[in-house]
């Protein structure tokens, strides 16, 4: 398994974000979230530099999978 690093982006819905983030916990997965906002003060500053989650290699498809499944384009009806 390697040890690099892959950054994931996640939005910039700073909720969304902090949601995808404890999933991927709960999962047993070792994430760290980044966020662009400036700590919720900003959130314009999200939509230009999205939020983010940095994750080990081995774990990035699992993460990958975790993402998609809220994405809007899962919830068509």
């Amino acid at each position: 398994m390697s040890d690099d690093i892959v950054v994931i982006r996640v939005g910039s819905d700073r909720f969304r974000a902090q949601l995808i983030a404890e999933a991927c916990r709960a999962e047993g997965i070792t994430v760290e979230l980044l966020t662009g906002d400036d700590s919720g003060v900003d959130p314009f500053m999200a939509m230009i530099q999205q939020h983010r989650l940095l994750v080990a290699a081995g774990d990035a498809d699992r993460v990958r999978a975790i993402v998609d499944r809220g994405s809007p384009s899962e919830r068509r009806h």
